[in-house]
Parts: structure tokens; sequence; C-alpha cells
């Protein structure tokens, strides 16, 4: 039987709790309005239960869907040609890393992680390597275990780097501001990266233009109905 790649689910722990949640207000709904309680009661679940409904889909349409569109257009604004070291800061299960990998053809994609769970359903370096697997580019892929806030790579060790939805994860406004630091550290002289993510993003352009690199706002989006942009830099 033939393998297929899978990317899994971001925030599986919320896409859950949705539905959980919409099929809790849904039986309220339903209770209420077998019984001779007040029209208000039955209306709120009602609108309870369609709101988490909503969301959860917002966020599995997001995931599936949104985010896989939203990576053929930061992977060709790298606009690779087959023999870069290339970089993707928080791989997860290999969305942005494979996509690069398909564009090289004597270089190499390297995905560096921490493999959260809660941050995407089964995530893990096997789980990325088999979906590599899938795809036919094995040999242009390497995963590794790592803080991108202490990247454990030389300076100027990759001409292109990727990173899709993870910086927000860090905590701390001096930890990501960090982490786009380490980014610059290993992009060689005239290097490119991208850089898609939520709620942050003007904080990293400022960052990134703090250290030298000229920035370009690629797009605006509102994946998972948050506010998100897509940035070009470019390390002189």
């Amino acid at each position: 039987m033939s393998q297929h790649a899978s990317y899994g689910i971001d925030a599986p722990g919320a896409v859950r709790a949705n539905i959980i949640l919409g099929v809790v207000f849904a039986g309220i709904a339903i209770a209420a309005a077998a019984w001779p309680i007040s029209a208000w009661i039955v209306g709120i679940a009602t609108f309870l239960a369609a709101l988490c409904f909503f969301y959860g889909a917002v966020m599995l349409w997001s995931s599936l869907v949104g985010k896989k569109r939203l990576r053929e257009r930061l992977v060709a604004a790298l606009a690779l040609r087959g023999d870069e070291q290339v970089l993707d800061a928080g791989c997860g299960r290999g969305l942005a890393l494979i996509a690069c990998a398909k564009k090289l053809t004597t270089g190499k994609a390297t995905g560096i992680d921490l493999w959260a769970a809660k941050d995407q359903s089964n995530n893990s370096p096997a789980s990325t390597l088999a979906n590599a697997a899938a795809e036919g580019v094995a040999g242009r892929v390497a995963v590794e275990t790592g803080d991108i806030t202490k990247l454990p790579f030389a300076d100027a060790s990759f001409d292109a780097i990727i990173s899709m939805i993870v910086i927000h994860n860090i905590p701390s406004q001096a930890g990501r501001d960090l982490a786009l630091r380490e980014l610059v550290r290993v992009l060689r002289p005239g290097g490119r990266m991208v850089i898609y993510d939520l709620l942050h993003t003007g904080r990293y352009e400022q960052v990134l233009r703090d250290t030298g690199m000229t920035v370009e706002v690629l797009s605006r989006n509102y994946l998972w109905l948050l506010p998100s942009r897509s940035l070009l830099a470019r390390k002189p």
C-alpha cells in the first residue's frame, strides 16, 4: 500500500475543545427545547453551539487548506535555484520543509523543531521523515531537535530560511526577538527569509530591520480568523 503524506492539525486541543463544546451546547439547546424553559436559553445555547462548530471548522480549514495555499506562495518567494541549504525553523511535520526540498537538486532542506504535540497533532521527527519519504524527497531532508532561540548551527549556515506559524508560540517578546536574531545569524549574506505568523509580525519587521535586513510585506491574511502577515527579508 502506498504511503501518503499527512501534515496534521494545528492546535489540535483547541479544535477538539470547540467540537466538544459545540456538542454540549447543542445538547443543551435540544434538551431545553423539549421542556417548558425560556426560549432565550434555547437561543443562547444554539448560538454558542453554532459559534463553536464554526470556529472549529475555520481552524480545520486553515490547517488543511489555507496553510497549504499560503505555503506555496512563501516557497515561491524564496526563489530557490536548487543548490541551496534551506532551514525550516519550527518545521513540524514538514509542510514547508518538504515543499522546499522539492525545489532542490543538489541542496538540502533542514528542519528544526521542539516537536510539541499541542502545537500540531502527532508532531515528531519520525512523522516528518515519513512525510519526506512519501513525497519522494527523503534524501534531501534532515531534521534536528532544538530551540530556535538558540539554534545549533554556525553563523551563515543557510542560503534561505522559512518559518510558518511558529515564532508566536514563544511566550515572551524577548524570546521572540532572540529567535529572529538567531535566524538572521545563521542566514548567509545575500540570503532570503520568509516568515508567516500571527499577531506579532509588526514587531518582527522592526527587529529584522534593526539587524540590517531589508523587509517587505508579502501578504496579509486572516487564517484562524487572526490577523497575520507574511514577510520577506533579505540579508545584505
